[in-house]
């Protein structure tokens, strides 16, 4: 998407846009740090597990994050990496503090996390409309399953 796509679909000028932004870089870390939800604690597994179904289904919702995903190539990662922190991996520390082997649980929570949305439900590609809603809630019982087994001892 060019600045003037950008420009155009807000109704302004692409002059507009730099001049309130600088940059189409630094509307996008904006928007990204701005609009990506906060990821639900974990107290209840199967209420979890339920939301994050809903979040990747939700063409809406996931799309800050895939932005996320695909800014890698902009600067390494750098961007991702802050927000899963902010919003997913420094939560789940305070929640998982003091529990054993609670690195190794959040790496598996949230390769649970973003492989189930880039990949199980084939958000990354746009491949999610050929799930049918017996296989998504089949997931969605089986990803209870593992992340129970992800903080269990």
């Amino acid at each position: 998407m060019t600045l003037q796509d950008i420009a155009d679909d807000a109704g302004v000028t692409p002059a507009l846009v730099n001049r309130y932004f600088v940059s189409k870089r630094a509307l996008f870390e904006l928007v990204a740090q701005s609009h990506v939800e906060e990821v639900q604690p974990l107290t209840e597994v199967d209420t979890f597990a339920s939301d994050l179904m809903a979040y990747w289904q939700d063409v809406d919702r996931r799309s800050p994050a895939l932005a996320l995903i695909r800014s890698i190539d902009l600067d390494g990662g750098k961007l991702l990496m802050h927000e899963l922190e902010r919003r997913m991996l420094g939560p789940w520390r305070q929640f998982l503090a003091g529990e054993p082997e609670a690195e190794a649980k959040i790496r598996l929570l949230e390769s649970l996390t973003l492989g189930l949305g880039l990949f199980g439900i084939g958000a990354l590609l746009g491949e999610d409309e050929g799930l049918s809603s017996e296989a998504l809630a089949a997931m969605e019982r089986r990803l209870a399953l593992m992340i129970e087994a992800c903080l269990g001892d």
